[in-house]
C-alpha cells in the first residue's frame, strides 16, 4: 500500500459513472454523515458515492481543498480526529488499532475497515461502503455503489484484442512491473488478457529480463519509455492511469477504460 500511495500522484474522477446528483446526499431532516477517511482510495470512493460534503478529515494525499489533513493510516493525529467528532472513521486495513478505536468510541463514531489488496477486495469494498454510507444518512449511496459495480462489469465484459502476454511497467528507472495479484493484473485478467510477469507483487526487472519475457506488448505507466525499450519491445505504449494505482471506485470504473485504450493501441500499431 505504501508503494502504491507513492506512485499515485493523482486520481482520475472518470467520466461520471456512479456520480452523485447535486443535493442528493441527504434528504430534508436526515442526519449528515461526518467522515474521517485515512485512505485516498476510500476518500475518492466516498466522493463517488455521494458523500463529498461529509468528508471532514482526510489524508494529506486526498485532494479535498479545505478539508483538514488528520494524518494517514500509519501516522494519524488522534487528537485532531477526536476534535472533528466524526460519525464514521474509515481506514484501509484490517489490523487492530486500539487507539483509533478508542477515539472513535469516545465520540460515538462507527468504524469501517477494509483490506484492499486485490480487485476482488475493491469490488466488495464499494458495495459495503455504499451500505455503510446509506446507514449513516447518505441517501442513495447504496444505489450509486450498485451503479459503479454494474458499470465495472460492463467495462470488463469484452475480451481484450492482444492475444499474447503483456508486460506492465510502473517504473522504467529502475525497471519495475505489475506482477501477479496486483490491481492491474486482476483487471487485465478479468478482461481476458495475460500478464507477461509470473512473479507476484511488484518485481524489479533488468533489460535482460524484459527481452527474455518476449511480451506481445509493453505498457508503461507515466514515464516516457526509453529508446532501448522501444527497440526491444514488439509494441510499446505509454499511458497515464493514476486510477489504476488506488483500489476504489475510480480503479473499477476508469481502470478498464485505460487498459482498453492501451489494448487498442497495442493491437493497432507497432509503436506508441
Amino acid at each position: 500500500m505504501v508503494l502504491l500511495a507513492a506512485l499515485a500522484a493523482a486520481v482520475s474522477c472518470g467520466d461520471g459513472a456512479g456520480a452523485p446528483q447535486p443535493g442528493a446526499a441527504n434528504p430534508a431532516g436526515a442526519p449528515r454523515a461526518r467522515i474521517v477517511s485515512l485512505s485516498p482510495a476510500i476518500t475518492e470512493t466516498v466522493v463517488r458515492l455521494g458523500a463529498a460534503d461529509g468528508v471532514g478529515g482526510c489524508t494529506p494525499w486526498c485532494r479535498r481543498p479545505g478539508v483538514p489533513a488528520v494524518g494517514s493510516l500509519e501516522d494519524r493525529d488522534l487528537e485532531a480526529i477526536a476534535r472533528l467528532r466524526p460519525t464514521l472513521v474509515l481506514r484501509q486495513s484490517l489490523a487492530e488499532d486500539p487507539a483509533l478505536r478508542a477515539v472513535a468510541a469516545s465520540v460515538g463514531a462507527r468504524e469501517g475497515a477494509w483490506r484492499l489488496n486485490s480487485v476482488d477486495d475493491a469490488r466488495a469494498f464499494v458495495g459495503e461502503l455504499g451500505a455503510l454510507l446509506e446507514s449513516a444518512g447518505v441517501h442513495g449511496a447504496s444505489a450509486r455503489a450498485d451503479d459503479v459495480l454494474r458499470s465495472h462489469r460492463e467495462r470488463i465484459g469484452t475480451p481484450v484484442s492482444v492475444g499474447g502476454p503483456v508486460l506492465f511497467l510502473f517504473s522504467v528507472d529502475p525497471l519495475a512491473a505489475f506482477g501477479q495479484g496486483t490491481y492491474v493484473d486482476g483487471l487485465w485478467g478479468a478482461m481476458g488478457g495475460r500478464n507477461a510477469v509470473e512473479a507476484t507483487g511488484y518485481p524489479s526487472l533488468t533489460p535482460e529480463d524484459v527481452a527474455a519475457l518476449g511480451a506481445a506488448g509493453v505498457v508503461v505507466f507515466g514515464a516516457e519509455p526509453p529508446a532501448w525499450l522501444r527497440e526491444t519491445a514488439a509494441r510499446c505504449v505509454r499511458i497515464d492511469a493514476p486510477s489504476l494505482l488506488e483500489p476504489g471506485a475510480g480503479m473499477l470504473l476508469d481502470g478498464p477504460v485505460a487498459l482498453r485504450d492501451a489494448d487498442a493501441r497495442l493491437a493497432g500499431s507497432a509503436g506508441p
